[in-house]
């Protein structure tokens, strides 16, 4: 389909910076401006999504897959809700976020043809945001 690299390159990007935010949050680690930057990122590639795949059709996107669409964008929902929440619960938005968009993201390139190439990608970004993550909570002098 035109424009899937455009797509699918910037869900990767947002992958990553969702995945480097909520690793360095686990680590007691914030950054509001990484939070912003992964909003901007991921709507821009819900909106790819919704204009290039599914020519701003709801039910075409419900038809594919109900599971999917409940999933990513009730996770669209926390990423944005955690540009605008208070830092006190900014941190539990976007954990609760990436868990969301990883139960759907680590085998989506496994699952649809058209992302199989994002199958080495998408899991490296995921183990090493639970690598670092764990490494840094460990490293990092505070209360957990």
């Amino acid at each position: 389909m035109p424009h899937d690299h455009i797509t699918f390159g910037l869900a990767l990007c947002g992958f990553g910076l969702l995945a480097t935010d909520a690793a360095r949050r686990f680590a007691g680690l914030r950054s509001p401006a990484l939070t912003r930057l992964t909003a901007i990122v991921v709507c821009a590639h819900v909106l790819c999504v919704w204009a290039f795949r599914f020519d701003w059709s709801a039910a075409r996107m419900w038809h594919k897959s109900a599971f999917a669409f409940v999933l990513f964008h009730g996770a669209l929902l926390l990423i944005l809700g955690s540009v605008l929440a208070g830092e006190r619960h900014r941190s539990r938005l976007v954990l609760l976020a990436f868990a969301i968009v990883v139960i759907g993201a680590v085998p989506a390139p496994f699952r649809y043809p058209e992302l199989a190439m994002l199958q080495i990608p998408v899991v490296a970004v995921f183990a090493a945001a639970v690598f670092c993550g764990l490494r840094a909570r460990a490293r990092t002098p505070h209360n957990h």
